[in-house]
């Protein structure tokens, strides 16, 4: 195993760029810019259905959720936008001019931080904790130049766990002790990992996924004040650069994994990896997750014939039957550059 884990207080200029910061600061989600939009197919699901979808826009640089019922998706209808703001508690020196093209947004129930639900966003230069649906800034933690965070999940403990993507042997995967009050919510553990893009705590397994040149599982220390991650398990995948990790939500022995050879599903017991049917099996998909209860996979997946801001984006979310792979229906919204649309499941733990 080629990692080193070092225990550091986070104003090390070597590892976090601003320091990590908590605060209980209030104040409400700024509201999306207007975007054009084109036509969608019409979809079956109704507005009551879980879930709504949350995408990452680089058009705008901001978070929004959307409903799946709603056609055509517009700035009318967002359910829930969000970027760092100083109303919301973020520093203007510090923290908001890292925060740049967001590259995952989780919601979870979490009670350490005051409230039942807490919103997990990441960018390429700050990871962050806010209230959700209040946008309230909680924790957050800026990276030096050169970091590319892919991917942030919150631990039930209240502990944050980062990836970075940078290419070669400085990408890694970091837990830090986001729990604790100030000043020890600095603490954290860093783990040489190779194109680092997603991580996922895994309830039923009590367990963290982390997915970059291999799919990594580890287990949390019991160290609150002094987080570490000890790794358990390492496949190979069925194609290179794995990209994202979400919950096969009817099945807790199952995970979603894309590459940008492919999608697959992961069978945690057997360690096998499975493609998937029809037309959902896609290359560079950047978001892969599923609906639950409605039999329905959820992509967004890279198009550089319909989005020309960059080189990943695309302006559609596609929902695809889980069974069959048909696609069942699109939702685009033409002014858009999302990089990630996932299902919004506030119920995942």
């Amino acid at each position: 195993m080629n990692s080193k884990t070092i225990l550091n207080v986070c104003i090390s200029l070597a590892f976090c760029f601003t320091g990590c910061s908590r605060n209980e600061n209030g104040g409400r989600p700024a509201q999306p810019t207007e975007m054009s939009i084109r036509p969608a197919v019409t979809f079956a699901a109704t507005a009551a259905a879980c879930c709504w979808i949350s995408t990452t826009n680089d058009a705008d640089h901001k978070i929004e959720v959307w409903d799946p019922a709603d056609n055509p998706w517009t700035t009318s209808n967002i359910k829930w936008s969000w970027q760092p703001t100083t109303a919301l508690g973020y520093d203007a020196t510090t923290e908001i001019p890292l925060w740049s093209d967001p590259t995952d947004v989780k919601v979870r129930n979490n009670t350490v931080f005051g409230g039942s639900q807490v919103i997990i966003a990441a960018s390429y230069r700050l990871a962050t904790i806010a209230t959700y649906p209040g946008g309230v800034h909680k924790w957050a933690c800026g990276f030096p130049a050169g970091v590319v965070l892919h991917g942030v999940e919150v631990l039930p403990s209240g502990n944050c766990v980062v990836v970075n993507a940078d290419t070669g042997s400085k990408g890694y995967v970091r837990i830090f002790s986001s729990s604790q009050p100030p000043p020890n919510h600095t603490v954290s553990s860093i783990y040489n990992f190779p194109t680092a893009h997603a991580v996922l705590w895994d309830a039923s397994h009590n367990c963290l996924w982390a997915l970059g040149n291999t799919l990594r599982k580890y287990t949390v220390g019991p160290s609150l004040t002094k987080p570490t991650l000890s790794l358990v398990s390492t496949y190979t995948l069925p194609t290179a650069w794995g990209h994202d990790l979400s919950a096969y939500t009817s099945n807790s022995s199952l995970m979603w994994v894309s590459t940008n050879g492919g999608t697959y599903i992961f069978n945690k017991s057997s360690g096998t990896f499975s493609s998937l049917p029809g037309a959902a099996e896609n290359t560079f998909v950047k978001g892969l997750s599923d609906q639950p209860g409605q039999n329905q996979i959820v992509e967004t997946v890279m198009d550089n014939a319909g989005c020309t801001l960059n080189g990943w984006c695309t302006r559609t979310v596609t929902f695809y039957d889980l069974s069959t792979g048909a696609r069942i229906a699109t939702r685009t919204v033409g002014a858009a550059a999302f990089y990630k649309g996932k299902t919004w499941d506030p119920s995942y733990y």
